[in-house]
């Protein structure tokens, strides 16, 4: 399906997924068909390319992504990817989404723990390692390869 929206990916977000293309290619190499279709790496990239070209698309803002607090401008996907969540935010004007963060590993999803995700994402948005503000000039750019 055919996205209204400008899909961008921070860099943060593309080197997570780059780093799980080339995991997912490894294993296409070494394994049978059977087992690659059965392997967790495997439907857990199909299930984040899903989320990120098919599912958010359709509306960016569903009540199940929004965040609270100091992440209120953020969004997050969660719907099977267990203890893995994938950030970011959007615009409507223009329609541009940003993927910003996508966990990993070290980062797995359990309340309490100085690893969680949230913390992590919290940490590098005090940081302003991400941002949602239209007028930040790496969003400015993003805009104006969407509007030239």
């Amino acid at each position: 399906m055919k996205s209204n929206y400008l899909l961008k990916y921070h860099d943060f977000y593309f080197q997570r997924i780059a780093k799980l293309k080339e995991q997912v290619k490894e294993l296409h190499n070494k394994l049978s068909n059977e087992e690659f279709r059965q392997h967790e790496i495997v439907k857990f990239a199909y299930r984040i390319r899903e989320a990120d070209q098919e599912i958010i698309p359709q509306d960016p803002n569903r009540p199940e992504y929004r965040l609270r607090g100091d992440l209120r401008k953020y969004r997050r996907y969660k719907q099977g990817l267990q203890r893995y969540r994938l950030f970011f935010c959007f615009s409507n004007q223009p329609k541009i989404i940003l993927y910003l963060y996508l966990n990993d590993e070290k980062h797995l999803r359990k309340a309490g723990d100085r690893n969680d995700p949230y913390k992590e994402f919290k940490s590098l948005v005090t940081k302003r390692y991400f941002s949602h503000n239209p007028d930040d000039p790496k969003v400015q750019k993003w805009i104006k390869s969407y509007y030239p």
